[in-house]
């Protein structure tokens, strides 16, 4: 029983962790951004719009084209640069770090897996759903074997690539499959025109 209740408050915490690191970015960006919104809605002569405040809507305003801005910066070479040397001198150092930025990845990178290739992988007498992550000189092939309901969660692994099947599902209804523990219809993947 206590042992239930030790790992159940401790995966509480890791599921709490990062959205209170979130929540207390975003609150303390608004309360930034609210400081360089009021003088502009004070301008505007506006107090409310539909019930909300002018100054907070120009502070989200204000946070998104931050946010949109520092993307478009975060793309230069020298920003990925500086960023990886802050990670690897600093950041990493950090326990909870790498489980921030692998949640975030994780969340924000859906829109970019549709270019991994969805493969099958085959262990003893059992195969297993894999992306296929690239291939090594030795013509080995590197593969994320997604775990279940979590589909980025998982372990890499390097098989010879006769064990490999590559399939012809997308990486959405792969995801899809996964979330809902195989239970559920197998979507078709779309047929190309090409086809």
């Amino acid at each position: 029983m206590l042992s239930f209740i030790k790992t159940t408050v401790l995966g509480g915490m890791l599921f709490l962790v990062p959205v209170v690191v979130l929540i207390a970015i975003v609150g303390k960006g608004l309360q930034l951004t609210s400081a360089l919104a009021a003088p502009i809605g004070e301008l505007l002569g506006v107090d409310t719009i539909a019930g909300v405040a002018v100054v907070e809507l120009l502070a989200v305003g204000v946070l998104v084209l931050i946010c949109f801005l520092a993307g478009l910066v975060a793309e230069t070479p020298r920003a990925k640069r500086w960023v990886r040397s802050l990670e690897e001198n600093l950041l990493e150092k950090i326990p909870t770090y790498q489980l921030l930025k692998t949640k975030a990845q994780s969340a924000l990178e859906f829109e970019n897996s549709e270019r991994l290739q969805t493969v099958k992988v085959r262990f003893d007498d059992s195969w297993q759903l894999a992306f296929e992550m690239r291939r090594t000189d030795s013509g080995d092939v590197v593969l994320f074997l997604p775990g279940a309901p979590d589909p980025w969660s998982g372990s890499i692994c390097i098989v010879t690539a006769d064990r490999v099947e590559k399939l012809d599902m997308t990486v959405r209804a792969v995801v899809k499959l996964l979330k809902s523990l195989g239970r559920g219809p197998i979507e078709a993947p779309p047929v190309s025109e090409d086809r």
